[in-house]
């Protein structure tokens, strides 16, 4: 095997250009002449025939849904038919099963809410009728939200906001129906991130929305006014008591608008003053696990007088004035709750010096905790030097599960930050530290995507696949090992197309030695679990799931694709995939006729 890379090096160093020319691909692409509309149709309405004995109704959902989406061009009376069946299973498994949950590695993680699914996909076909079913759905919603508990309190909501942000580019305006429902409901949390979720690809649009959430909630409570705290500054935190129990990340395109930071604070401003005058706010108890409103008004506007100061000082004499009506309504009980509260956030907000520090005085004190060197990690590592001061400190932590858990989310982290600083060799050496091999394939694969970059190095990428490929034959089969074919299938289709067909094949067979394998979820978890505290996270692998791939894949080989999804054994799996790979049939583009030739005079 060794004789063997050696010798490929030799050939890619002295051929790079012409290896990587591979992606010009084999001449059986999507031209073939079974890959047409007709014959697409003909796979999918045999596939959909199969699988009507598949007796899942999760899966039965997604088999209509993905029928139904590529039979509109075609038949859409049958089309409808297939959605409208979706929705009636959706809605028959969520009335006899309700939140549905399940357990990853200790972890809670919600289910999907297939009626919402089915809604997504009637979402990219006729705006009116996803409406209405948002509409019904969330009339329903309406009547029991009163009584239900977290999470499952405000699911509906989420989940239309998700359609309704999924929708932005494709349907604005059935976007716009959609915010201005929700827009109905209380201020609450989930509004902290959309905003930032649009301005990623459409700040122009995320800032409408934002002067709407102002206009439609600017008499909510001081407290929830804060949810819209953070979106005009481009902070990753709100303002407030409660900043360290929410965090978003912020589009590294974000441009934070002054005008948008002068609305909000005016507004801000403003209902301090209508809630401070009003007596009946003056017994009114605190919404369910939160404080008082005069602990919120008092610390947002503390973090907020620098900003005044620098950029609204004529601002300053109403800020004043907010602060003495939101003081003078505190109470001892109020004082101590916010010199505890004060305390709590002063230690989460701590920086990685302070926070290294106080490692480093318990531990000459003897009074070293597992969490304290953990936090280190969990509560943002910055930079190379920040990892290479922690490094000594992972053999302290005396939790041996905790101790390994930390050192692999050390080494995934770091080379995760070498990846985005370039650094490609420490990237390859730190995730070579890093032990499950799906969490590991992460990061190789985006060492992968910087080296294709550059077609002057085939060598090393061929040399970094094939050791992915080693590695994934060493793994018992699993859905991580799948995912790992599937994804090494995505990435050698980019400069061998025989590699990356061997690739899917090897997929299909571990996916065929497993019972009922999740293979269209791309979450991978992380948790770190000690005495005094837990810890988890969440990635993904984007881009490698088993419809993308086979997809993918088709685009230049439709018949081997296709001959390689037919001998998936799971009916749904099957279907998908072809499903998949005959979409491609009717999206490729139309070839151009060529023009008559001018006849000659």
């Amino acid at each position: 095997m060794k004789m063997f890379f050696s010798f490929l090096t030799a050939i890619l160093v002295l051929m790079p250009t012409a290896i990587f020319g591979q992606d010009a691909k084999v001449e059986s692409k999507v031209e073939d002449g079974r890959c047409n509309g007709e014959f697409a149709k003909f796979l999918v309405d045999q596939q959909v025939s199969e699988s009507r004995s598949v007796a899942e109704t999760d899966k039965r959902v997604r088999i209509l849904i993905r029928s139904a989406d590529f039979l509109w061009k075609f038949d859409q009376p049958t089309a409808r038919e297939y959605f409208t069946e979706a929705f009636k299973v959706a809605t028959d498994r969520f009335a006899e099963k309700g939140f549905e949950k399940k357990t990853d590695k200790g972890l809670t993680i919600a289910s999907p809410d297939y009626r919402f699914e089915v809604i997504r996909g009637i979402a990219k076909k006729d705006g009116d009728w996803a409406k209405r079913l948002v509409e019904k759905l969330l009339k329903e919603y309406e009547k029991t939200a009163s009584e239900r508990k977290w999470p499952d309190r405000e699911s509906e909501i989420s989940a239309a906001l998700y359609v309704a942000q999924e929708s932005v580019k494709t349907n604005p305006e059935l976007s716009w129906y959609l915010f201005r429902r929700v827009m109905r409901e209380p201020l609450d949390y989930y509004w902290y991130w959309i905003p930032f979720g649009i301005a990623g690809t459409d700040q122009q649009f995320a800032n409408s929305l934002y002067r709407e959430l102002l206009a439609a909630y600017a008499n909510e409570t001081p407290r929830r006014l804060l949810f819209l705290s953070a979106y005009p500054f481009g902070n990753e935190r709100l303002f407030g008591l409660d900043k360290y129990q929410f965090g978003s990340s912020v589009p590294e395109t974000f441009v934070p608008d002054v005008n948008l930071q002068r609305q909000f604070i005016d507004v801000f401003l403003n209902r301090i003053s209508t809630f401070t005058s009003d007596p009946e706010n003056l017994n009114r108890p605190p919404d369910a696990n939160r404080h008082p409103e005069p602990l919120y008004m008092l610390t947002a506007l503390q973090e907020i007088e620098p900003i005044i100061i620098q950029r609204f000082p004529d601002m300053l004499q109403r800020h004043s004035v907010a602060r003495a009506q939101a003081t003078a309504l505190l109470t001892d009980e109020m004082r101590k709750d916010l010199s505890d509260k004060t305390k709590s956030n002063e230690a989460l907000g701590r920086s990685f010096e302070e926070r290294l520090k106080l490692v480093e005085k318990a531990d000459e004190e003897g009074k070293l905790k597992d969490s304290m060197i953990i936090g280190l990690i969990t509560w943002g590592v910055k930079t190379e030097d920040q990892f290479r001061r922690i490094e000594p400190w992972l053999d302290k932590i005396r939790d041996e599960n905790a101790q390994k858990e930390t050192a692999n989310y050390f080494w995934f982290l770091r080379s995760k930050l070498a990846i985005k600083e370039k650094r490609l060799e420490d990237a390859q050496k730190f995730a070579a530290k890093v032990p499950e091999i799906e969490h590991r394939a992460i990061l190789i694969f985006e060492i992968i995507e910087l080296q294709l970059k550059d077609l002057n190095d085939a060598a090393t990428v061929y040399q970094t696949l094939a050791e992915m490929g080693r590695l994934a034959g060493q793994m018992e089969n699993s859905v991580a090992k799948a995912r790992v074919h599937l994804g090494l299938a995505n990435l050698y289709e980019r400069v061998n197309h025989v590699f990356a067909l061997d690739e899917l094949r090897d997929a299909v067979k571990v996916v065929n030695r497993l019972e009922n394998p999740d293979m269209l979820s791309t979450a991978i978890h992380r948790q770190i679990i000690t005495k005094d505290m837990s810890f988890f996270a969440v990635f993904s692998m984007p881009g490698y799931d088993l419809e993308g791939t086979f997809k993918n894949l088709s685009k230049n080989d439709f018949e081997m694709s296709l001959s390689n999804a037919r001998t998936l054994e799971d009916k749904y799996l099957r279907t998908l995939a072809v499903v998949a790979i005959a979409q491609n049939c009717i999206d490729k583009p139309k070839p151009k006729q060529a023009k008559s030739p001018k006849p000659i005079n």
